[in-house]
């Protein structure tokens, strides 16, 4: 804000020397284009060149701007269905830990239509396992392709629940039903 203020207070300050500069002298300026002859003082053909100069700055970043419109627009909607998405799998993996596999399922692959993402399907696997649709969840790890070494070692341990014959699985997430008495060091996260 005081740059703004500054730059105004400096504009004011040479357009007022600029007045003053003129007003001292009383030149002219001469054009000449046959047959006509024009002659307007120094101080308009200044004051004129100046807005012609400001006029063509202005068209010159409106075209600008209207130019860059469609790919401003385009990385706009980009990073608001990347923003959609990513707070669609945060809900669904705060579901699937509150235990509603269900919708932890129905958000997974909502933010997985947006964006495609490797956790998406990951989540949405686990959901499925966990509601029991072991064929869900294997057709959302089918074309899974993970380079992340975590997101390797989730699909692994899906793909090896899957392996293990039905009823097995439904401990998985869950802990081993220790008493706290027995866990040595092992406190809240």
């Amino acid at each position: 804000m005081m740059r703004v203020v500054f730059w105004l207070i400096l504009l004011a300050v040479l357009v007022v020397a600029f007045a003053l500069v003129l007003k001292a002298d009383h030149g002219a300026v001469l054009i000449l284009f046959p047959p006509w002859r024009v002659e307007i003082s120094l101080a308009l053909a200044v004051a004129l060149l100046l807005a012609s100069h400001v006029l063509f700055y202005v068209a010159i970043r409106l075209m600008r701007t209207a130019l860059r419109l469609p790919r401003d627009i385009r990385a706009w909607r980009e990073r608001r269905r990347r923003d959609l998405a990513e707070g669609e799998l945060q809900r669904a993996v705060g579901a699937l830990l509150a235990g509603e596999a269900s919708h932890a399922l129905k958000l997974a692959r909502q933010a997985w239509a947006r964006t495609q993402a490797p956790l998406a399907t990951l989540v949405g696997a686990r959901a499925a396992l966990d509601l029991g649709e072991v064929d869900a969840a294997r057709g959302l790890l089918a074309d899974l392709q993970t380079e992340v070494g975590e997101l390797n070692a989730a699909r692994q341990a899906l793909e090896r629940a899957l392996a293990k014959p039905s009823g097995q699985d439904a401990g998985v997430l869950q802990r081993s039903a220790t008493p706290a008495s027995d866990a040595q060091g092992v406190g809240p996260l």
